[in-house]
């Protein structure tokens, strides 16, 4: 039992989309987002007008080096309330754990503007709580980004790309579908499934760490908790972005995308298996994008974290210690980025 309620605890502090979660994340004030010393770039607070009428805070990073206008990278977030560095939770050693500064940073000493925003309603951004937006509405969030990039005169809003990671992932390519003016996308861990099939193999994962059930109690376990969930729904529970979450098909709009994109997915992901990175290749590709790149980072998990057997209960241990990207993992977003962004 000790070891089941490691895994629940580890899964709640990282991954639950719980009530209430957003407070987690503070409103920081503008120089915890300042570039460290010496980097080749400057760091400037903005604020973006959603469609709802809501300002979103974030932060637009602007090269040093060479001449404008620069092209830009939005970055987009996964499914929790989380801040512009991707920050979730402030309670160690989660918060050891902020992806989204790492990336900023290295692709902004390329020359590449980035603008990375606080979710709706988190940290300093105006908004409902995040589990009261949808999919869709997040995605219209991260277009009024785009929006705001292409209104400064430091921005080419020719060369724009997108980035995101996990639900992020998934976001990114609506909005390239839609925008066929996007010059390029960064897929990190994305699904090729529904929401609710992912919610399967997560619960499975859990009730497999537990060591004190047989295989066939595993099994009876599975059941009950997808039968509890398929329950919940019919009694009207669950809030709009649980919903969207559920239901939305990411296959059909990976299709739809035309320009280049980069997938990347670790071959530990314990969230999302690999293979929906690679059936999204597939895809892609078969419907006429013939610049697609996947690329599997070998004992790499959800977080893109260096770990050798990916598993959930170790999450917190590791945070402790490797809670920084690879400099492999990196080094492939900035060099792709770099040539398909056309950086002078």
């Amino acid at each position: 039992m000790v070891a089941s309620k490691k895994v629940f605890t580890v899964f709640i502090l990282l991954f639950a989309f719980a009530s209430g979660c957003a407070k987690q994340v503070p409103c920081y004030p503008p120089e915890h987002y300042a570039p460290n010393p010496g980097a080749p770039y400057t760091a400037e607070e903005v604020r973006i007008l959603t469609p709802k009428g809501y300002n979103l805070a974030g932060t637009l990073t602007l090269p040093t080096m060479g001449a404008p206008p620069y092209p830009a990278v939005l970055l987009i977030t996964g499914s929790h309330p989380q801040d512009r560095n991707h920050l979730q939770n402030r309670r160690a050693p989660v918060s050891y754990y902020r992806p989204f500064r790492q990336i900023a940073d290295a692709i902004s000493r390329k020359g590449i503007a980035v603008l990375s925003m606080d979710d709706q309603g988190t940290g300093c951004s105006e908004g409902d709580p995040l589990e009261n937006v949808t999919i869709q509405e997040r995605a219209d969030d991260s277009r009024a980004g785009i929006a705001y990039l292409r209104h400064r005169n430091e921005i080419e809003g020719s060369r724009i790309g997108l980035l995101g990671l996990s639900e992020g992932a998934n976001i990114a390519p609506m909005i390239a579908a839609s925008d066929p003016s996007i010059r390029a996308v960064v897929m990190m861990a994305p699904t090729a499934s529904n929401g609710y099939k992912i919610e399967e193999y997560q619960r499975r994962l859990m009730i497999d760490e537990r060591s004190d059930l047989t295989n066939d109690e595993k099994e009876r376990a599975l059941e009950k908790s997808m039968r509890g969930l398929d329950d919940a729904l019919i009694r009207g529970e669950g809030g709009p972005w649980f919903r969207s979450y559920l239901a939305y098909m990411p296959l059909p709009t990976a299709k739809k995308v035309s320009c280049p994109a980069l997938i990347l997915h670790g071959d530990k992901d314990a969230h999302i298996p690999v293979e929906h990175s690679q059936l999204l290749e597939k895809v892609m590709r078969s419907s006429g994008n013939d610049d697609v790149t996947l690329i599997i980072f070998n004992d790499h998990n959800h977080l893109f974290l260096e770990d050798p057997n990916g598993n959930i209960s170790g999450y917190l241990d590791l945070l402790r210690h490797t809670n920084q990207l690879s400099e492999n993992v990196l080094s492939t977003i900035t060099d792709w980025l770099n040539l398909h962004l056309s950086v002078k």
